[in-house]
């Protein structure tokens, strides 16, 4: 009976050890096209976070898993990225800010190919393998996108004090 108590009261003091929130990017979605040039390969969608540490212990940011909700992204979705503003992952009692990203592969999508037809012209006409579209203009444009492909998917934020793991899932917001 003690040592269930202890096993609960221990995960309980994880459970607030490091705070998290989402924050708006001000990094832009890139859409890559695929080397033959036939489709856009993939669509790099930009994540901010700050995180901070509410424990006296050394607490470092370690790495994400991302878990994207729709089954045709899920097996591409393999690279969900962050890094510190300042290429120290060790947290501070004040909220500090990792940017980076998630890599849709999209090529095999005909639905997200479809909306983004306009930005298939332009890489080709412009001779590009990449196109760079502000975050504002892709959320205001592409809702349905946003809305039926990548909204619900979660994040699990790794982090460590040399010792045990500390996870943190969290849902995503694109919006």
């Amino acid at each position: 009976m003690i040592l269930a108590i202890c096993g609960f009261v221990g995960c309980a003091s994880n459970g607030n050890v490091v705070s998290v929130r989402q924050i708006e990017s001000d990094k832009p979605v890139v859409l890559r096209m695929r080397k033959d040039r036939t489709f856009i390969h993939s669509l790099l969608y930009p994540l901010s976070f700050e995180f901070k540490k509410n424990d006296k212990r050394e607490i470092y940011y370690f790495e994400s898993s991302y878990f994207a909700k729709h089954d045709e992204l899920c097996p591409g979705t393999g690279e969900c990225w962050l890094k510190s503003e300042n290429q120290n992952d060790n947290l501070t009692y004040s909220y500090k800010k990792f940017y980076g990203g998630v890599l849709f592969t999209i090529e095999n999508n005909d639905t997200i190919q479809t909306h983004l037809y306009k930005y298939y012209k332009k890489i080709i006409k412009e001779n590009k393998d990449t196109i760079h579209v502000s975050l504002k203009e892709f959320n205001n444009h592409f809702k349905y996108i946003i809305d039926n492909f990548f909204e619900g998917d979660s994040i699990y934020l790794h982090f460590h004090d040399h010792k045990r793991w500390i996870d943190v899932p969290l849902r995503i917001t694109f919006k």
